[in-house]
């Protein structure tokens, strides 16, 4: 059953389903996403506050030049003080006093003993940072669906947030299989291959997803069947690398008719990594990804990792696509759409790139230090130097 890439994104998409929420404390909320939208719990500032280490003075009915006597000073975190007459020493974050409406600061004005004398006028709200200035309460200040770094994070927590609801990870597992797949600290003879595919899978995903790896399965259909079972039970998605393709031990067809998935698509109208299995079964996923690390990585990038970021809740979870201009030419074959391994230079404020060493399907040097995939489109062709094309950083 092939699918065209758009047909691919499209069931893929209407499979997919979002998690619930839990409940996190600031500490474990690092890299999660907000589950519902957060309002301001009060003003900020929650009172007009000085900007600067200064004085606090009320301007009106002043002409300036103006010696005025120092009354009082104003700590931040102090209550509120009255201003009187003359001006109040004011420190920066301190509220600003009654009867005050202008802050001058230290360095504009001449200080004599207990007086000021400031030469230049001083307009009413200068240097005073108003009350909801900042923001409003019960305004929204995150949105459902917002990756939470350090500088929201510590918004939450200026605004007294401490538990807040993030969307649960998905649960994700990974099987790994093949006779000639063997892991790193395994010895392997020349007909081998490492088990590069696991470790991508993790990088990618092990900060989005909590995985589970249950390693490296021979092409024995009866064994793959007992793991695969297991693992398509206890997790949301099952992700395979090997076995997709028509080989003779390509078994990851016939494990999903033995397990009874409904199978959707077998393969698309990409390169590198035309074998992608996809099926259902309830709300469980299951990808079968090809076994070159480059097919597997633009599988993943293209038809996974933007759809399990949506699973996530991530308000923007599509694949961002940026526009490069080639500076040689890039091969490409109508009919499919390509996915070229690339490298990216900058000049002059305008992004480039060129070929990354070989575009064979089998090279592993290429895959490790590409830094995006140039699409091309089916209807394309080969693409000239100096011609615009739409990159993935990767």
């Amino acid at each position: 059953m092939k699918k065209t890439r758009n047909e691919a994104k499209e069931i893929i998409e209407e499979n997919i389903f979002k998690k619930s929420f839990e409940i996190v404390t600031l500490n474990e909320a690092y890299g999660r996403i907000l589950f519902e939208d957060i309002k301001a719990k009060f003003d900020i500032p929650e009172s007009d506050k000085s900007a600067v280490d200064g004085f606090a003075i009320n301007v009106d009915n002043l002409e300036f030049p103006v010696t005025l006597k120092i009354t009082d000073e104003a700590a931040a975190g102090s209550k509120q003080k009255e201003l009187k007459e003359g001006a109040i020493f004011i420190m920066t974050g301190a509220v600003v006093p009654n009867g005050a409406n202008a802050v001058v600061r230290i360095e504009d004005v001449q200080k004599n003993e207990n007086e000021i004398t400031i030469s230049k006028p001083v307009k009413k709200g200068d240097l005073i940072n108003f009350a909801g200035g900042e923001m409003k309460k019960e305004e929204i200040i995150l949105q459902k669906g917002e990756f939470l770094d350090y500088k929201k994070i510590s918004l939450l927590a200026n605004m007294g947030y401490y538990q807040i609801k993030v969307f649960q990870k998905p649960k994700i597992g990974i099987i790994v299989t093949g006779d000639e797949v063997k892991e790193p600290f395994e010895e392997a003879d020349k007909a081998g291959v490492k088990n590069s595919n696991y470790y991508i899978l993790l990088g990618i995903l092990k900060d989005i997803a909590d995985i589970t790896y249950y390693g490296k399965v021979d092409d024995n259909l009866e064994e793959m069947l007992d793991v695969f079972k297991t693992a398509l039970n206890d997790n949301d998605i099952l992700l395979s690398s090997g076995g997709a393709s028509k080989g003779k031990y390509d078994f990851i067809k016939d494990i999903a008719k033995n397990l009874e998935l409904d199978t959707k698509f077998t393969m698309t109208n990409i390169r590198p990594g035309r074998p992608l299995i996809f099926a259902t079964k309830n709300e469980k996923l299951f990808f079968g990804l090809p076994g070159y690390p480059s097919a597997l990585l633009v599988n993943f990038y293209e038809f996974l990792y933007p759809f399990i970021k949506k699973m996530t809740g991530y308000k923007e979870w599509q694949n961002k696509i940026i526009e490069a201009i080639t500076k040689e030419n890039i091969r490409s074959k109508e009919g499919r759409v390509d996915f070229v391994r690339v490298n990216i230079e900058y000049d002059q404020g305008k992004i480039f790139v060129k070929n990354s060493f070989s575009q064979q399907t089998s090279n592993f040097l290429s895959m490790a230090k590409s830094d995006a995939l140039a699409i091309i489109d089916e209807t394309k062709g080969k693409v000239k130097e100096g011609e615009t094309v739409e990159i993935i950083l990767i």
